[in-house]
């Protein structure tokens, strides 16, 4: 793995969606899209093998997601993992502004979604599992991260983070092309509601929301040297640390990092 230093400084500028004042109805534009893409294109394949070494050191196979927005990748993982792992994985999707629609279409995919606010950093003790967040690490300032690492690690359960963007010129400038998939992509997000129509084709709000909540991720992630020392600092007995990149075939590598109890 690439631990180069980042050319480019950690700049922790807002994003819409982490704003109490932004209106469900927007945020639930931009999170149901994300899911939609997420789950249409596989970007985040490669993490059921990494959610599987999880949850062999977990005490059973529930998984809880945090800041699962529109539901994110974990439908589609935990099929993933039934089929290649044979883990018949028990899923709780959770998020500090919980989507409604999602949590009544996540039922037909087999999946819970709790209705009540749950703040990843401090997650209710009757939320057991291994802990999970997909391209939401970055929404945490690194003490706030490590805070998010530390607490799972003190509970001595499993954790996994991935993320897809980084924090390079290249993956910035890729930033310009997002308007363009949001209008290429909406017309796969189900159900394609006049309202979501309207903001993205006639008053172009959701794509340029997306765009900028994207361009401010790439500039917020952590790198992986930075994920490394974060996660150097925490290590003691009876628990271990990895950071690496995952990649299944035909997709782009992903970022991770994986922590589990040892004893």
């Amino acid at each position: 793995m690439n631990d180069t230093p980042s050319l480019l400084p950690r700049l922790h500028l807002f994003e819409f969606t982490d704003q109490t004042w932004l209106p469900d109805a927007l945020r639930d534009l931009t999170t149901d899209y994300l899911h939609t893409i997420s789950t249409r294109l596989g970007i985040f394949d490669a993490a059921a093998e990494i959610l599987a070494r999880g949850l062999s050191a977990a005490q059973g196979p529930d998984l809880v997601d945090l800041a699962s927005g529109g539901r994110g990748p974990l439908p589609r993982l935990r099929q993933l993992l039934a089929e290649k792992h044979g883990i018949n994985a028990r899923v709780v999707l959770t998020d500090k502004f919980p989507n409604a629609q999602a949590a009544e279409r996540a039922q037909a995919e087999g999946v819970q979604y709790l209705e009540r606010s749950v703040d990843a950093l401090r997650v209710p003790a009757d939320l057991r599992g291994m802990r999970t967040l997909f391209n939401a690490l970055h929404h945490f300032r690194p003490d706030e991260a490590r805070a998010v690492l530390e607490d799972a690690q003190a509970r001595g359960t499993p954790f996994a983070a991935f993320e897809t963007v980084r924090r390079t010129p290249p993956a910035i400038l890729s930033m310009l092309l997002v308007p363009l998939l949001v209008l290429l992509f909406t017309p796969m997000v189900k159900p394609l509601t006049p309202l979501r129509l309207l903001l993205t084709y006639v008053v172009p709000v959701a794509p340029l929301i997306i765009f900028w909540d994207g361009l401010v991720s790439a500039l917020r992630t952590h790198q992986p040297d930075e994920l490394r020392r974060m996660t150097e600092a925490l290590a003691r007995e009876g628990y271990t640390w990895e950071v690496g990149e995952a990649k299944a075939p035909g997709k782009a590598a992903i970022t991770y990092v994986l922590g589990r109890p040892t004893r």
